[in-house]
């Protein structure tokens, strides 16, 4: 599945002469780090692995070895001496266990006939041993992140940046707009597969960029490379496959890293994510209707060549604009704006979803 995403993307960007770089753009990025902190794992005790594996919900399906979080709990007290060694035996050997590495997958119909495969959503199941190495690993990480100030602005995955934060950050922009008699141009933008799409060897590069250790470095190579998975349907289950893209299922956090420097392309707009949902956004008086279309169509065309850079696919398709305005500013526009995006021309659309709020051109709050 993201294969087949970074396959279509490249062709995309060739069918619209987009120039694709291969290299990455920090390139000296870590350089610069080399006299600041790194990170790297530090030794985890029996206490702290306690703590994660009594907070883990008790209910989620097992693994591919049918071992539940229940049963992990029930043999706590004797298996909680040998996991941590192993946990910080991964660490001290930058290795990720091969057999914590296979993923059954479960076809989840979403709608239309099952035997059409894009009908279907997978559902990972990984061992609930992994998962608990993983949220080891991912605590330290992310604090380390948050201690050293590294990710952009983007929210998900981190504390204090949700949906609803994010919501009230770009509606106060808007509304802010609306008070200075200005416009607002909102261009919501469609990832496709982005979870599955990642490619390995670019985001080992950007976890180096952003600061990790060679040590630490080599566990994330070893946690992502060869990985396995396998479908299982009822009861019979399918072959074991290599995963060549993605792979994270629970790891938002490096598909945070893996954007990290999104929000530093556009030139004249602004650009908010929440892991994988982005919008650019840009306010101009209405006069100046015509250069704020120039810009905005020059800021997609350089986001646009980073998600292909970056083998993501966007979808100009399913990519949406809106005006925002009050009703007297909107009312004076002589002629319907549109933009163009890969090719595609791009109408306003009067309302569309958005983390879940439905903004409309009023900002009026009351469509459903």
């Amino acid at each position: 599945m993201g294969k087949r995403a970074a396959e279509t993307a490249k062709m995309l960007a060739l069918q619209n002469n987009l120039n694709i770089s291969t290299e990455l753009e920090p390139q000296n990025r870590r350089s610069e780090l080399f006299s600041s902190e790194l990170f790297k794992f530090t030794p985890v005790t029996c206490t702290e692995v306690q703590h994660i594996i009594t907070t883990m919900p008790s209910n989620k399906s097992p693994g591919p070895d049918k071992i539940s979080m229940r049963i992990i709990k029930d043999c706590l007290p004797v298996i909680l001496g040998p996991l941590t060694d192993i946990i910080n035996n991964s660490f001290t050997t930058s290795a990720f266990p091969e057999s914590w590495k296979i993923a059954e997958i479960i076809p989840i119909l979403k709608e239309g006939d099952h035997e059409v495969a894009a009908n279907n959503r997978p559902l990972s199941m990984l061992k609930v041993l992994s998962k608990i190495c993983e949220k080891v690993a991912l605590n330290q990480f992310s604090g380390f992140l948050n201690r050293t100030d590294r990710l952009s602005q983007q929210s998900g995955n981190k504390k204090y940046h949700s949906t609803e934060t994010l919501s009230i950050l770009v509606n106060d922009v808007l509304l802010k707009s609306m008070d200075n008699k200005k416009l607002t141009a909102l261009v919501l933008l469609d990832i496709s597969k982005a979870f599955y799409s990642v490619d390995h060897s670019i985001l080992l590069k950007k976890l180096s960029n952003i600061g990790v250790s060679s040590e630490a470095l080599n566990w994330f190579e070893s946690y992502i490379i060869d990985r396995k998975q396998f479908v299982r349907t009822g009861s019979p289950v399918s072959e074991f496959l290599p995963i060549t893209h993605g792979g994270l299922w629970r790891s938002p956090l490096l598909f945070c890293i893996y954007i990290n420097d999104l929000s530093r392309v556009p030139q004249a707009s602004e650009l908010e994510s929440f892991v994988d949902d982005s919008k650019i956004f840009m306010s101009f008086p209405i006069e100046d209707i015509a250069s704020a279309k120039t810009k905005i169509e020059e800021d997609l065309k350089l986001v646009a060549t980073w998600f292909f850079e970056n083998k993501l696919l966007i979808n100009p398709e399913k990519t949406k604009l809106l005006l925002i305005g009050t009703r007297q500013l909107l009312g004076k526009l002589l002629e319907e704006t549109t933009i163009t995006f890969i090719g595609e021309e791009i109408t306003p659309t009067t309302n569309a979803k958005d983390l879940g709020l439905t903004l409309d051109s009023y900002l009026t709050y009351d469509s459903i």
